[in-house]
């Protein structure tokens, strides 16, 4: 009986030890993009001034031949990390990390462009690529 209680609690604190080696984050980065936003502009009449006032300052902003192009991102990223290196430290003062993780990610980005003379021409979202098909973690 006692070998019994021993192999079991042996193990819960080797599952107890690895369990505080996990690591779950997730990571929010600007507002979600809402087409509502869009719908007080106007193609040719909007002006810079309206643009900003509606969504923001862009993340980036690139000049072309035919106006400019506010580029706005937003991103929700979730990863899950499992540091097996924490079992190690019970035995030795410097133990190595050993993780092992997944993480899933959507990034959208609203393309608004610009006329020359700085007023609104239209805006397209481009959605995020396509999950694979063929993950090589099996987490």
């Amino acid at each position: 009986m006692v070998g019994v209680l021993g192999k079991t609690g042996l193990l819960g604190l080797l599952l107890l030890l690895s369990l505080s080696g996990c690591d779950f984050r997730r990571v929010v980065v600007n507002d979600p993009l809402v087409a509502d936003s869009l719908e007080g502009l106007v193609p040719g009449e909007s002006t810079i001034q309206d643009l900003a006032t509606a969504l923001g300052a862009p993340d980036e902003i690139e000049e072309g031949a035919g106006g400019m192009v506010f580029r706005y991102r937003y991103g929700d990223n979730k990863t899950m990390r499992v540091n097996f290196g924490w079992i190690l430290r019970v035995f030795f003062p410097v133990a190595p990390s050993m993780n092992l993780g997944r993480g899933e990610g959507v990034t959208y980005i609203l393309h608004v462009a610009l006329r020359p003379d700085l007023t609104f021409d239209h805006s397209v979202i481009q959605p995020p690529p396509d999950t694979p098909h063929f993950w090589f973690w099996p987490f």
